[in-house]
């Protein structure tokens, strides 16, 4: 109920907000697409270098000895 109250304060605050006419110059959008490409190598860094991780305990998980004989059936 409490997030329900806090919700709909939110959006009539938004709602009611007058235009800010603000002014974005080509450093700011520098800075927002420096951000965004830094966010996205983050991201894709920090999935490699887990899946690095998941990839070798499964290699190892899965892997035959060279002790293991091979059966003939």
């Amino acid at each position: 109920m409490l997030i329900r109250i806090i919700l709909i304060n939110l959006i009539s605050l938004i709602s009611i907000l007058p235009n800010a006419y603000a002014y974005l110059d080509p450093g700011t959008g520098s800075f927002i697409l420096q951000a965004i490409v830094g966010f996205l190598a983050a991201i894709s860094a920090g999935f490699i270098y887990y899946w690095t991780k998941v990839k070798n305990f499964l290699t190892k998980f899965f892997k035959k000895n060279s002790d293991d004989k091979k059966s003939d059936i």
